[in-house]
């Protein structure tokens, strides 16, 4: 009778913490062990959730990337570092950020978020801001060649830098 006890405990516990965000299925099974439950509880209690579809890491993957993309944006290397801590396999990350690139164009994502963070740098030297500018963009996850083609459009017109009239539009 105690075991049942504590198993619906855990049940609860698994559902408590699934109800305030959804969970890569490493997550919980930590959580629930941080919580005190011994591995035959936890397996039962995720292999359950498994089952009914309560976890499924490659619909918290998709549904990560979306929360990141709408929220806070970030390129592809932080996205993957993220739900790799996570505990989501390699293929399961992949496929989520193949949808991604389907959905969001990481170039203009990026440059949106460069031309906001510029006008804070307007200020500063220009070669200053736009070193700023590169950092804060590498950071953020962005690939190298997205980060190098933002920032040669910001700067404008010189050595080796394209124009901004040059930038691809809406439509490619």
């Amino acid at each position: 009778m105690e075991a049942d006890k504590k198993l619906q405990k855990a049940k609860n516990n698994a559902h408590s913490l699934l109800r305030s965000r959804p969970r890569s299925e490493h997550e919980l099974r930590e959580r629930l062990k941080m919580k005190g439950y011994g591995a035959d509880i936890v397996e039962t209690i995720v292999c359950g959730l498994k089952r009914s579809g309560e976890i499924n890491d490659a619909k918290f993957a998709r549904l990560w990337v979306e929360s990141r993309m709408h929220s806070n944006p970030a390129g592809d290397v932080v996205l993957r570092h993220e739900l790799k801590e996570k505990g989501v396999s390699d293929p399961v990350i992949e496929a989520a950020l193949e949808e991604k690139a389907g959905n969001y164009d990481e170039y203009k994502v990026a440059f949106s978020m460069a031309e906001e963070r510029f006008a804070r740098l307007r200020k500063l030297d220009k070669k200053k801001a736009l070193k700023r500018l590169y950092d804060f963009l590498y950071r953020r996850g962005f690939a190298y060649d997205v980060v190098r083609k933002i920032i040669e459009n910001i700067a404008g017109p010189g050595p080796g830098s394209q124009r901004m009239e040059n930038m691809p539009d809406e439509n490619g």
